[in-house]
């Protein structure tokens, strides 16, 4: 049985960077590569198959998480966060990381 691949796809893993310029504090987003280094699991969003047949449940799942990392380092002492999307075993799961 093929899988569908129509609509969405989750991109690539994204660095979400807290930066520092002056007295002003700002996040950054770019490409993250692997291997990801010294990281721990902040938060993990499944989708489950009722979940993944919505419209748009992989792209609120995505930003969901997104949202999570960025407000994750407004009160975290690491520098950076990764938002990546995994399937284990026919499942799929966005997760955030913080990396120090």
């Amino acid at each position: 049985m093929k899988e569908n691949k129509s609509g969405w796809q989750f991109p690539k893993a994204l660095e979400i960077i807290k930066c520092k310029e002056g007295s002003k504090e700002f996040i950054k987003e770019r490409p993250a590569r692997r291997p990801f280094g010294n990281t721990v699991l902040i938060c993990e969003y499944p989708i489950d198959d009722t979940a993944a047949e919505e419209p748009n449940a992989k792209l609120i799942t995505w930003r969901l998480a997104k949202r999570a990392a960025r407000d994750f380092l407004r009160v975290s002492f690491m520098p950076s966060a990764i938002v990546s999307a995994a399937t284990h075993g026919g499942k799929t799961a966005v997760r955030v990381y913080g990396k120090y």
